[in-house]
């Protein structure tokens, strides 16, 4: 995300239409229709039998033509070139792409189609990440940071077809839910700090429908989250549910965009080093709580009990971290993020590596009196 000072010019962005609910994988021939009569399928390998039979078929049937590729399950520059040049051996250039599957696959699927400078759909098949709505692809580098790749418009269409995205395991939900979290929160503490929005555009700064977006997102976690994760348990789709999906798709996208980051994605981003692997979304819902320590903030321990109400990690023990190598693995971590990560000090006030390091060790205190 961009670090810089805001001038005067505001600036908001978004995908040209969302649309969330049951049965819309059915629509996507009539909303790839707006753009032409072809569209090339990039297809999550979960879904790939499955997808690129059946919605090829219903293109057909409207009189159009899909072809389908499989994701190769990682986003990265030699994956990307290898789709680019597949696109090349196709009878024509097709007029949508469509991104069938999680962040990566809807990520890789706007790079080609940027490539080609032709329309593209997120079709989402997960909730764990923004990247349905987000203007931008992560390039994942091995070894090294990952890379933004801004593009000249936000996906044309987002669609989340409920009846999909219900059967996902509820922990897809939980990370979406921990990416969400973070947004008005962060928010508020890039706009204070009066850095650029994360549109990548220039040096503009958040719009008041960025920031309502966020605060949006936000309540509708806090009122519906701990009910969309027991009905997203049981498979059920729910007023609840449907709420939370548009929360953590819609609004934290939009307000993620259009507003800024801080702590929280700043923290995350150096969670290579720990033991274990967890999911973006799921490691930047920890790290929500050590950003509102660090701001002494009176939201501490409503999100606290939020965090444990929905599944999210509460101390370095939820992260699988061993107690005996807990203070040498924080070490690395903070080191590895605090001075080399902007993000992790873009906050209105300043504060040492040691102030971030002892706020983690502080939230383990208080997650052993509050077990």
């Amino acid at each position: 995300m961009p670090a810089g000072k805001a001038k005067e010019c505001r600036c908001f962005q978004s995908p040209s239409r969302y649309m969330q609910g049951p049965g819309l994988i059915r629509r996507l021939p009539k909303f790839a229709a707006n753009f032409g009569k072809t569209a090339l399928l990039i297809i999550d390998p979960y879904f790939y039998d499955d997808f690129s039979v059946r919605v090829p078929k219903m293109f057909e049937e409207a009189g159009m033509k899909a072809y389908s590729v499989k994701f190769p399950g990682y986003a990265g520059h030699k994956e990307l070139d290898e789709l680019v040049a597949y696109v090349k051996t196709l009878p024509e250039v097709p007029d949508t792409f469509i991104g069938m599957g999680g962040g990566q696959a809807m990520d890789i699927n706007k790079a080609v189609a940027a490539t080609y400078r032709k329309n593209w759909i997120s079709f989402a098949t997960a909730l764990t990440t923004d990247a349905p709505t987000f203007t931008h692809t992560i390039i994942n580098n091995p070894g090294a940071q990952n890379e933004l790749m801004f593009h000249y418009k936000n996906p044309d269409y987002v669609v989340v077809d409920t009846e999909i995205t219900i059967q996902s395991p509820a922990w897809m939900l939980t990370s979406g839910i921990g990416d969400a979290l973070a947004t008005y929160i962060e928010a508020q503490a890039s706009f204070a700090n009066n850095n650029v929005c994360n549109s990548g555009l220039d040096d503009y700064r958040p719009s008041m429908l960025g920031m309502a977006a966020a605060k949006l997102c936000y309540d509708i976690l806090l009122k519906d989250g701990v009910a969309a994760i027991r009905a997203a348990k049981e498979h059920l789709r729910t007023p609840a549910y449907e709420n939370v999906v548009e929360a953590a798709t819609l609004l934290s996208g939009v307000g993620c965009e259009n507003t800024g980051v801080s702590i929280a994605h700043g923290l995350q981003a150096g969670f290579a080093v720990l033991p274990k692997h967890f999911p973006h979304g799921t490691g930047v819902g920890y790290c929500v709580l050590v950003q509102l320590i660090v701001q002494n903030d009176e939201r501490f321990e409503e999100v606290f009990q939020f965090n444990k109400a929905v599944g999210l990690p509460v101390c370095t023990g939820d992260l699988e971290i061993p107690a005996d190598q807990r203070d040498a693995i924080l070490e690395e971590l903070v080191d590895g993020v605090y001075g080399k990560r902007w993000n992790v000090t873009n906050e209105p006030f300043f504060f040492e590596k040691s102030t971030l390091l002892d706020a983690i060790k502080y939230l383990d205190a208080y997650a052993a009196e509050h077990k």
